[in-house]
């Protein structure tokens, strides 16, 4: 049964609540603004967040966070535990798994919000009736609509946000002169690397586009090469095809702390459709996407939330041709962009 918005906005004064978005980075970036909006409209409720370990770092000392809880993966036992031993009144499950939903229902949470559209949603008791399918709107606006159920007052010009210590730039600087970089010279990210979860620009684009970046004079930029170790292979078949690697610069070893602190010393950031353009776009740098022209993997769902970026879309309707849609974005055009954005 649907529980009447009004009705609950009334009686719902909940004083411990859990968000759980336990995918990945991007995902649970783009849910933090639920969190500071469920703070402006609940300033005295403690609100926790359950997220993939792997992401649990970013978050961790988040400012409108009382405790983030991390697990490997979702499991019906975990989440039960943390719920009956932290006794939240409200639970929030922007990602509702059917674990995840019964995991709620079998703690006893009072009040448990997600969609209405499941076979197993009847295990939550606050509905919220809006399809993600159709991507007709940005992620972000999908989490935060969630709260509509609960009659919640809006944060104007949302935007996530991660800060970054002083002591991880200093950690980022260390490891930078370790490979050689002189800190004292303005860099660009190139983060060649993908998850798989959309369509991608190939590591060959990437290579003719830094050969492009590294062949003009006017460049005096170095370039940082960023992935992690399962990346080498993309980075390697990047770094093979470069005619001058004197100015370009990989690094692997960075924490989700110490990237978050790379992105934010940099000029701008250029990726794929992958979680860490929402590190990047976080700390406020400038962000160059390559964006998927189908509508599930579209910039318009998927690409980083801030004015400041630039989106590379193949402009197409027809996926199924033959070839890669991606490599319709040329480097060229990516090049001059670049170079544009750079000397202003």
């Amino acid at each position: 049964m649907k529980l009447n918005t009004g009705t609950i906005t009334k009686r719902l004064n909940p004083h411990k609540i859990l968000i759980i978005r336990t995918d990945r980075i991007g995902d649970v970036i783009l849910t933090l603004p639920v969190i500071d909006t469920l703070k402006l409209n609940y300033p005295d409720a403690k609100i926790d967040f359950l997220v993939n370990r792997k992401v649990f770092e970013l978050v961790q000392d988040y400012p409108n966070i009382n405790k983030v809880h991390a697990i490997e993966k979702d499991s019906i036992t975990h989440i039960k535990k943390i719920c009956k031993e932290n006794d939240y009144d409200l639970a929030i499950a922007v990602r509702p798994l059917f674990v995840i939903a019964l995991a709620l229902f079998l703690a006893g949470v009072k009040y448990r919000l997600s969609t209405g559209y499941r076979w197993y949603s009847f295990l939550f008791n606050i509905k919220h009736y809006e399809h993600r399918k159709y991507s007709v709107k940005h992620e972000l606006e999908y989490n935060l609509n969630l709260l509509d159920e609960l009659g919640c007052k809006r944060i104007e010009n949302v935007q996530p946000a991660l800060n970054v210590n002083p002591e991880e730039t200093e950690k980022v600087a260390a490891k930078l002169e370790s490979i050689g970089v002189d800190i004292k010279k303005k860099f660009i990210i190139i983060h060649p690397g993908s998850l798989g979860s959309a369509k991608r620009w190939k590591s060959a684009n990437f290579t003719e586009l830094i050969n492009m970046l590294i062949n003009d004079d006017s460049f005096k930029l170095n370039i940082i090469l960023t992935g992690t170790k399962d990346d080498e292979l993309t980075l390697n078949a990047v770094e093979g095809g470069l005619k001058n690697k004197e100015i370009v610069y990989e690094i692997t070893d960075l924490s989700l702390k110490e990237f978050a602190a790379l992105c934010k010393m940099s000029v701008l950031f250029t990726s794929n459709s992958t979680g860490p353009i929402h590190i990047a776009a976080a700390v406020g740098a400038y962000c160059i996407g390559f964006y998927s022209p189908v509508t599930v993997e579209s910039a318009a769902r998927w690409g980083p939330y801030t004015e400041r970026k630039k989106i590379f879309t193949p402009e197409t309707s027809d996926y199924t041709a033959n070839g890669d849609v991606m490599d319709k974005i040329k480097p060229v055009e990516v090049y001059e962009f670049i170079m544009n954005y750079i000397s202003k």
